[in-house]
């Protein structure tokens, strides 16, 4: 299958095939669904691979580590205590397995804290940034021009140029 794309960016996703209705998958089906999604999508020369993933632990994670051979990890965590405490297991597993980690995008922030990012550095994990709470984007989404003018963009272009 040739993934659609838009604005240059190729992108598959499993509700094609679920269309809108929900796909509760788990253990050996949610190994089978990724292990299919990529043997059938044919994806050309690619500069990056981004597979948005539940956060933790679970199969999705590990089959990804066993599937992709140079994987490497960003990890997006919202600043709360309790999302961080799951975020720090998953990068605490990624350290022992030796499996790279580009850093930690703290998302979603309305109230600036020092919170991921002090953890992060006990968990020698590079703190790349945060991308701030912006009411536009809701309002921009699905319109390149309009989003283009939001925080929200600001935010992902300098994270972008600084993971390079």
């Amino acid at each position: 299958i040739i993934p659609p794309m838009a604005h240059g960016l190729r992108y598959m996703s499993i509700t094609f095939y679920s269309q809108d209705k929900p796909a509760p998958l788990r253990g050996a089906d949610t190994s089978d669904a990724i292990i299919e999604l990529l043997a059938i999508t044919l994806w050309g020369n690619l500069d990056y691979l981004i597979v948005d993933m539940p956060p933790g632990i679970g199969d999705a994670t590990l089959d990804m580590i066993r599937l992709v051979e140079r994987i490497r990890f960003l990890v997006v965590c919202t600043p709360s205590k309790v999302a961080y405490e799951t975020v720090r297991k998953q990068v605490r597993l990624l350290h022992d397995l030796n499996i790279p980690t580009t850093g930690i995008i703290e998302n979603m922030v309305m109230k600036p804290t020092t919170y991921v990012s002090e953890r992060a550095e006990e968990d020698n994990t590079t703190y790349l940034g945060a991308i701030n709470y912006d009411p536009m984007l809701e309002d921009a989404l699905g319109d390149v021009e309009l989003l283009k003018k939001t925080e929200f963009y600001d935010s992902i272009k300098d994270l972008t140029e600084k993971i390079g």
